[in-house]
């Protein structure tokens, strides 16, 4: 890689997607399949940020002709000429807005200055752009109640926390203007709207930071209390205005007329910057507190202009409230109505599709440390929480292109290191913290290449180091004595690294300068491998200082199986990025971390029963036997294929037969075969079943005729060529199968990844359960959707998370509690093009077989809730017992879910029939309609719903019952005309309805009220 910068993998891909010039279809992609193995795709088959990761792309082709190659370095689509900067435009300027000046920290003069435009680029063109908003509240009003002096460095911090590069402000003050302008890191990053006059904020009103620089500022002012700030920016690919608006609210009489026009103002201005710009319309965000919530005209108002509301796009199930005065109290100190309402909002408007909401979140919901505010309630930073956008930039095709720059010069903020395992910091953080200087900024670390490749060009540099790394094999280091660099002013004391076998430290960064040779460095005199631990003043006792350190020393011994990417930003401490193994270094289990989640899973019997598997063979053995009598071959599926049946587990199966052996007649010939009693056919499923009992092993048997004229043959071959050809039942069946299947080919390439996953599916499973929301059929997750998280989370886990079944655990609930649904997770490329719609794919897994198929659509708006809240409960436990190591700890994950604990109401629906096998069947029924029910409760939007298995009762349900707001409560009466007795008198139709409902069969439907308990009325029969 030369000091020319060189256009990545995945700008290519986007140039070649949305270059007008380019016809994708010309296009193939080469990727290093395995270990250096090449294969070619289509590029319309290609999935960005799917299964293959952009570092194995290494060549693009236009027919015959590469266009661009990683290793040779051909790029023939880019140009690669310097660009020069455009020249400034004169400021557009929008009816009723007035300009203001931008403001920066000037170092060398030791205060704030007016800063003069500023052309900006500083992001790179496909680089994110954070957007953070936070209404501060002023402390006009009630001063003595709101603790301003212990809120205003909360809120910095929490500022600070978002990395944001555009930060909107509402509710600002001089006072607090003027503890923003003295933080190191707003002087440091951050250009603003307003400086030490406060001209715009006095009483109070609104601030702009933004780590890309300002080319202006504007403000439309309504009253003295009222205005709108606005900011253009010149990124790299295209220009964006933010605007931060405060707009009245209904606490003011007048507060809906005057929203209006500062509502029309905004549209105004944004039409103004879409119709007078010399090329394409700008992007536009909105970022501030509208003062209104969801549903009102204001909203649909900015939806027809083009807008779109992040929260409603990404996190559409989720009310998102940032003024909630149940639970923020100086909400509830500064609420007029009591309302939860979502006032704060990111709009974005970008007619190009260049910028999209990515993922959107919260921050500054929890209560301050310390003791309580004085209303003697937890305080917190602000009656509003904070709102973080990430919004992500697409590359588009321009004169500047997507190589804004020409070369690269190295930077001092990334680097390559060896970093130690943390079992091994102990010591070296002891001298580090007395002696180090950098001790915040730096991990203890051997240096490898430093300075390094800005982060932009990680993504190259990682895979030219993993080309140029293969079959380098791990080795020891041993840190065992010390030594010293002597500078003009002070000394580096290090620990030397002692490699084994002698020189492998050498050979490697050797073998690193060779593949990146601009980044050789000479100083002192050369490579010498070391840890620096501090640094000293030069005098004569620097040796016998060392000497007493060695005398207290005991050697440190560590295995070095990966090198790291790591980068800081600002003055914040070095991080790793990126991680690049040693031939897959094989790393120990930490045996004594899984024992107590052994034993707890053991306790509960969600461990492989070595004997249970084997009867469920035998069981199998015996039913394959029985298929191939009747002329046809059984195909078991679901967990006991995977291998993580356990006690009690049935046994999911398709058999599949000649054109000329209909499902009926199977089934028939299947009865007969079996002893009486033990078999019965369910005729009425969406997929037919003969469920049955061998053995004492219960068995799903579904039914697949194969086409007219086609012989046996592979079930996937099968599926492939005459999918198409089979009826509905049949095909959902053999999908079954192959879904199983791919999901054994993604996690099965090494035996010790494969057990990992059984043991990470078994516990995900048995906490399922525990919680209630196991099961497709009331609304949460089935076995199939489970399979699939955890086949993702394990086939994306990092070697550490991989260690052991504790650290996959949580990375498990860590990946999924932060999920941004509705982003549907797959696990192949071919399924990656799946795209969520409407209401049934809020929370969409997708199965590994084509067609891509959602296997949680029963998900609902509640469900959906109750799914994201038991995962981050888990989260948070698991953490807990990570760090308490004891098996009581890992119990309270697999605590049992009590109905009292849900809900303060409840609907019980039991069933009863004259004869058990009458009232199975019936138990099925309800099962399987009961999301009928959920979705029509979930009608009146007040409720919140979470149905549930009875423990009490075999076959009966729970549906718990709550409203969000205290002032909501009227929605849980039950009466002839409220919406609930509705909704349970249609499901008790549709019921009586049914067509196949054995004579006698009866519904019963209770009304539960807390410990009380009162049928509604008398059974339906």
């Amino acid at each position: 890689m030369s000091q020319e910068r060189f256009t990545t993998s995945r700008e290519v891909y986007h140039r070649i997607r949305w270059d007008s010039r380019h016809d994708a279809r010309e296009f193939v992609v080469g990727y290093d399949a395995h270990r250096g193995a090449m294969e070619e795709m289509p590029f319309e088959a290609f999935i960005p940020d799917g299964e293959i990761p952009w570092h194995r792309v290494w060549y693009f082709k236009r027919g015959p002709q590469v266009v661009w190659d990683r290793k040779a370095r051909i790029d023939l689509l880019s140009n690669t000429r310097p660009v020069e900067e455009p020249a400034l435009s004169p400021p557009i300027t929008v009816p009723g807005f007035t300009p203001l000046p931008a403001w920066r920290y000037d170092a060398r003069l030791g205060a704030w200055t007016q800063a003069s435009r500023d052309p900006g680029h500083a992001l790179p063109a496909v680089a994110p752009l954070t957007v953070a908003t936070f209404n501060v509240l002023f402390d006009l009003y009630d001063a003595e109640l709101l603790a301003t002096e212990r809120r205003t460095p909360a809120t910095l911090a929490l500022l600070r926390e978002t990395h944001a590069d555009v930060i909107a402000l509402q509710e600002v003050t001089p006072s607090f203007l003027k503890a923003l302008l003295a933080e190191p890191w707003v002087r440091e990053h951050y250009w603003l709207s307003d400086g030490p006059s406060a001209q715009t904020v006095t009483p109070y009103g609104q601030v702009l930071l933004s780590r890309v620089p300002l080319a202006s500022v504007w403000q439309r002012v309504f009253s003295r209390d009222k205005r709108i700030i606005t900011a253009e920016l010149h990124l790299s690919g295209g220009t964006l205005w933010v605007a931060t608006p405060h707009l009245t609210s209904d606490r003011d009489a007048s507060g809906a007329s005057a929203r209006a026009v500062q509502v029309e103002a905004l549209l105004e201005w944004a039409r103004v910057l879409g119709s007078t710009s010399d090329t394409e319309a700008p992007d536009l965000v909105l970022a501030g507190d509208f003062n209104f919530g969801d549903g009102a005209p204001e909203a649909e108002s900015f939806a027809r202009a083009g807008f779109v509301d992040a929260w409603s796009t990404l996190r559409a199930s989720e009310a998102g409230e940032t003024f909630n005065p149940r639970l923020n109290s100086l909400a509830a100190l500064t609420t007029v109505a009591g309302a939860l309402r979502r006032l704060d909002r990111v709009l974005v408007a970008s007619s190009s599709d260049r910028l999209a909401p990515e993922s959107v979140e919260l921050f500054g919901e929890a209560p301050l440390a310390g003791p309580p505010g004085p209303t003697g309630q937890a305080l917190f930073a602000s009656d509003h929480f904070g709102l973080r956008c990430v919004l992500r930039r697409e590359a588009v095709a321009s004169s500047e292109g997507l190589t804004a720059r020409s070369s690269t010069a190295l930077v001092h903020h990334t680097a390559l290191v060896l970093i130690p395992p943390d079992d091994v910091w102990g010591p070296i953080q002891a001298l580090r913290k007395k002696h180090d200087a950098k001790f915040q900024r730096w991990m203890p670390h051997i240096t490898l290449l430093y300075p390094f490749v800005p982060e932009e060009d990680f993504e190259t540099a990682e895979a030219i180091l993993m080309d140029a790394l293969q079959g380098f094999e791990p080795f020891d280091v041993t840190l065992s004595a010390f030594g010293h660099f002597e500078h003009r002013a002070n000394a580096t004391a290090w620990l030397r690294p002692d490699d084994q076998p002698s020189g492998a430290l050498a050979a490697l960064h050797a073998k690193l300068v060779a593949a990146l040779p601009e980044c050789a460095s000479s100083a002192h005199g050369g490579f010498t491998p070391h840890l620096s631990v501090g640094q000293l003043p030069l005098s004569a006792d620097i040796a016998r200082m060392l000497a007493e350190w060695q005398r207290a020393w005991r050697p440190l011994k560590f295995r070095a199986g990966e090198l790291c990417l790591i980068r800081r930003k600002g003055d914040t401490p070095f991080e790793v990025i990126r991680r690049i193994p040693l031939a897959q270094a094989p790393r120990a289990i930490p045996e004594h971390e899984d024992a107590p989640l052994r034993e707890a899973l053991a306790s509960i019997g969600a461990v492989e029963s070595h004997e249970g598997h084997a009867a469920r063979t035998a069981a199998v053995e015996q039913l394959r036997q029985h298929c191939e009598r009747i002329g046809a071959t059984l195909h078991p599926y679901g967990s006991y294929l995977l291998g993580t049946d356990g006690a009690g587990s049935d046994v999911d199966a398709v058999a599949i037969g000649p054109a000329e052996l209909s499902r009926d007649a199977f089934a028939q010939s299947l009865l007969q075969a079996l002893a009486p009693g033990s078999a019965r056919y369910v005729a009425d499923a969406a997929i037919p079943l003969v469920k049955l009992t061998l053995g004492g092993v219960s068995f799903d048997l579904a039914y697949a005729g194969r086409p007219e004229g086609v012989p046996p043959e592979d079930p996937l071959t099968l599926l492939g060529l005459h999918g198409e050809q089979l009826d509905p039942a049949g095909l959902r069946a053999v999908l079954g199968l192959a879904d199983t299947l791919g999901l054994m080919d993604a996690v099965a390439r090494d035996a010790a990844r494969t057990e990992r996953f059984r043991t990470l599916l078994r516990a995900v499973k048995a906490w399922a359960r525990a919680r209630g929301i196991y099961s497709h059929a009331l609304g949460y997750l089935g076995g199939l959707s489970w399979t699939l998280l955890a086949a993702w989370a394990c086939t994306r886990a990092t070697p550490d998370a991989m260690r052991s079944d504790a650290a996959l655990l949580s990375h498990f609930f860590g990946t999924f509690a932060a999920w941004p649904w509705p982003q549907p997770v797959t696990l192949t490329p071919e399924t990656a093009r799946y795209r969520p719609e409407g209401k049934r794919d809020l929370l969409p897994v997708i199965a590994p077989a084509l067609p891509a198929r959602n296997t949680a659509r029963n998900v609902s708006r509640s469900t959906y809730r109750v799914i994201r809240e038991e995962l981050l409960r888990a989260r948070e436990l698991v953490a807990r017992a990570r760090s308490s190591r004891a098996p009581s700890s890992w119990a309270a994950l697999f605590q049992p879910l009590s109905a009292h604990e849900t809900s303060p109401a409840a609907l019980r629906l039991s069933v009863d029939a004259p004869t058990a096998e009458d009232r199975e069947v019936v138990a099925g029924w309800i099962l399987g309609h009961v999301t009928a029910l959920v979705y029509r409760l979930e009608g009146d939007r007040r409720l919140s719903v979470r149905p549930m298995q009875s423990a009490q009762a075999s076959g009966t349900l729970l549906i718990g019952l709550d409203v969000r707001e205290a002032r909501d409560a009227a929605a849980l009466s039950w009466h002839p005309s409220s919406p609930l007795f509705a909704a349970v008198e249609a499901f008790r139709a549709s019921f009586q309805e049914w067509t196949h409902r054995p004579s006698g069969a009866v519904l019963q439907v209770e009304w539960v009220r807390g410990n009380d308990s009162s049928r509604s009325d008398a059974p339906v029969s």
